[in-house]
């Protein structure tokens, strides 16, 4: 772990949301995100800060590093997520050697950095944010990418001239990988506003999957993010398709919890197999998620 001392923040103090899905950056990281990039380098923050465990420092996942506060030293450190992705990597294949018309090498490690890597590393004070090379460049499922012990470049040439060099999501794959549990358990899920939410997974269910004559069908649907908390403010668009026809109706927004309940009013013969197909959208009409279910009308 790397330590960038300076950080004037404590970990308590009031956090300052400046990322667009509504999570915080906690005031202890607020200095190092901004003047390393912020969400275009390190992406967008993947929990609130938190700690794992007894005796442990605060930290934080960003979608490309994760962050952890030392209150001895008042600093943040890096956790060396390259060294932890690039141990569990099956094969290295090395990339094909480029004519570089810009190298370093890294006597400590034996690796180069050349051409737009090394414009990355060195615009972004490399030694701090990656630390030192440990891998050459590789060709891992088609994608060039360079391990550093704190994280991993991609080169993405499809991508806009000053895109094409990324930080790897090695932040959400850990958080994923060995946090995503831990954190549901020691982390209350609060309410995110839809407007800041691009991703999120929509669960439902019906009152009755075999629904006779006389009942009303009740439709129950809850929007949760990715990390488990619930999408306030979003709308329900759903699909009800039937005997080869098909008909829209759209709920009222989702409560804090995430939740809506909305009435199925159709005039559907008996003996029909009703087909939903659930869409969440935020308050911009953009979708979220989606999801599937079913129900059958009887006599």
């Amino acid at each position: 772990m790397f330590l960038v001392a300076g950080c004037t923040a404590e970990p308590d103090a009031a956090p300052t949301a400046v990322a667009p899905n509504g999570i915080p950056v906690a005031a202890a990281f607020q200095e190092f995100y901004t003047a390393y990039g912020g969400q275009d380098v390190l992406g967008e923050p993947v929990t609130e800060l938190f700690t794992a465990g007894e005796g442990e420092r605060p930290l934080q996942y960003f979608q490309n590093i994760r962050l952890e506060y030392d209150a001895g030293t008042d600093g943040v450190i890096i956790t060396p997520l390259g060294v932890w992705e690039l141990a569990g990597l099956n094969e290295q294949i090395p990339a094909q050697a480029l004519e570089s018309s810009a190298s370093r090498l890294f006597p400590e490690t034996g690796y180069t950095v050349q051409d737009e890597f090394l414009r990355f590393y060195e615009a972004y004070n490399g030694e701090v944010l990656l630390g030192q090379p440990i891998s050459p460049q590789l060709n891992v499922d088609g994608v060039r990418m360079q391990y550093f012990e704190n994280g991993r470049l991609d080169w993405r040439p499809e991508a806009t001239a000053e895109r094409r060099v990324q930080l790897g999501r090695l932040g959400q794959a850990h958080f994923d990988d060995e946090m995503a549990f831990t954190y549901q358990d020691v982390q209350p899920a609060r309410p995110v506003s839809s407007a800041g939410v691009t991703e999120a997974e929509v669960e439902a269910y019906v009152k009755a999957p075999i629904l006779y004559e006389g009942e009303e069908q009740l439709l129950y649907v809850t929007v949760l993010t990715p990390e488990g908390n619930p999408v306030s403010g979003a709308v329900v668009e759903v699909s009800v398709s039937f005997d080869g026809q098909t008909s829209t109706v759209r709920s009222t927004a989702t409560n804090d919890l995430g939740q809506v309940i909305m009435p199925l009013d159709f005039d559907i013969p008996p003996g029909q197999q009703v087909v939903l197909h659930l869409t969440a959208l935020n308050s911009n009409g953009r979708p979220l998620g989606e999801t599937m279910l079913t129900y059958k009308t009887w006599w």
